[in-house]
């Protein structure tokens, strides 16, 4: 196991935790180091410590309640870790530069869609790109996984790695199911830090010994939408998802990554004609 699988266990754990108090101990223990070196080759992986890592996850993580939901900021300043909603603001100022309040109400709307006023019926995006979101029932899938973290417009290459190992294991050999897991919002996290799994659907019974990691997607209820196109313009389907659709359903959302089902091949399919189902998992 080299150093950055190992430090993808620490990731891992952190995020599964993210709400306990975690020791440097725990997180050596997890990723096989020594406590005095685990520190130093975080941070010279990840490029913060720790604490910082997890207070940035808290933070993005009530941004997208500040967007998406409709709890009190009092509630979103706790569960980010802060014992009054001042001290919230103060945090969330110097992260993003804007209070909870204005981001509230205008992030939506500035950032978005560059602009565009989401909450016009004049301007529907649902409408003018013929979308339509379907709440649904899936069942819990197996996937293998490659992480990878920086500007989604290059994950790409944790698609590549992880069918190179998809060939090896035979796996394209019956009808198979890339998708990727979307941690970040690009609006809330700077570009280079964005989290994305590269995944594939495989047999529960499939033993993974070396290579990407095995982990489940719960099934349950979520809401999906089918954007046609390249994938570049995928941030005008999510604006009708969050922006659009959302507040007008009276759904919320479960604090778990996007999910985008790749429904064909980008290597012989024209972008125009590319299919990607987003799925989001709703309370």
């Amino acid at each position: 196991m080299n150093a950055h699988d190992r430090i993808r266990r620490a990731l891992d754990y952190i995020e599964q935790h993210l709400d306990e108090s975690i020791s440097l101990a725990m997180l050596a223990e997890q990723s096989m180091y020594a406590p005095h070196h685990f520190h130093h080759v975080f941070r010279g992986i990840i490029g913060e410590g720790v604490a910082e890592y997890q207070r940035r996850l808290k933070l993005q993580r009530a941004a997208s309640a500040l967007l998406y939901s409709n709890r009190q900021i009092i509630n979103i300043a706790l569960q980010a870790g802060y014992n009054s909603q001042e001290a919230f603001t103060r945090a969330f100022k110097r992260w993003c530069g804007y209070t909870p309040k204005y981001y509230r109400k205008w992030a939506p709307k500035h950032e978005l869609l560059s602009g565009e006023m989401l909450m016009n019926t004049k301007h529907s995006l649902l409408e003018k790109h013929n979308l339509t979101v379907e709440v649904r029932t899936l069942p819990t899938m197996h996937v293998a996984s490659v992480r990878y973290t920086g500007d989604y417009n290059g994950c790409g290459q944790a698609h590549e790695e992880l069918c190179v190992w998809a060939d090896k294991h035979n796996l394209f050999n019956t009808p198979s199911q890339l998708l990727g897991l979307c941690y970040d919002d690009p609006k809330a996290t700077p570009a280079e830090k964005c989290r994305y799994d590269a995944c594939i659907v495989i047999p529960e019974s499939l033993d993974i010994t070396n290579g990407p990691e095995k982990r489940e997607i719960a099934g349950g209820r979520y809401a999906t939408i089918i954007h046609k196109g390249s994938y570049e313009t995928l941030y005008i389907t999510y604006a009708a998802l969050f922006g659009e659709w959302l507040p007008q359903s009276g759904e919320e959302l479960l604090e778990t990554p996007s999910i985008q089902v790749y429904l064909n091949n980008i290597d012989d399919t024209p972008p125009d004609e590319l299919r990607t189902e987003i799925r989001v998992a709703l309370k």
